[in-house]
């Protein structure tokens, strides 16, 4: 669980940077460690994790939670609350289809329940959104689940 692989990584340290060319970002290990100190120490295992960030540190933090770690993350003005388990439903807000998302297979109305489904053949930006499905144990082929990016402005999470 990647969580726990948060948690795990800032109490024994990272062994080398986190980047990725195409968002252009990069954290060093020390600067993971500075961000640790100071956000995920105070963290139980199994408890959501709730950051009181500082504005400056935001995007980084964002981009650790989401794309490294694929966390489900809630950002408000002041906090980040962190997610121990990732939710496994949410439903569509607004009309998902190939005007707003060109790689959806398929239109999905608004009030459509979806099922997170991401698989090692995913190729979701988790920067901008996540893997989801309208059927949860659909396959079309040995193992292979069907799935699609759905941006975070087009879904919330049923709770």
């Amino acid at each position: 669980m990647n969580f726990n692989r948060l948690i795990k990584d800032s109490k024994k340290g990272l062994k080398r940077k986190i980047s990725s060319r195409r968002e252009k970002t990069s954290v060093s290990v020390e600067e993971f460690f500075n961000l640790s100190e100071k956000y995920f120490k105070q963290n139980n295992e199994g408890e959501n994790l709730i950051i009181k960030y500082d504005s400056k540190d935001k995007e980084i933090l964002v981009f650790i939670l989401r794309w490294y770690y694929n966390l489900w993350i809630d950002i408000n003005e002041k906090s980040i609350e962190v997610y121990s388990s990732f939710p496994k439903e949410f439903e569509i807000i607004s009309e998902v289809n190939k005007l707003n998302h060109p790689h959806t297979p398929k239109t999905f109305k608004k009030g459509t329940k979806m099922y997170f489904n991401s698989s090692s053949y995913s190729s979701s930006n988790w920067l901008n959104g996540i893997p989801l499905w309208d059927k949860k144990d659909e396959e079309v082929g040995h193992g292979l689940k069907p799935s699609c990016q759905v941006n975070y402005n087009s879904i919330k999470l049923i709770r």
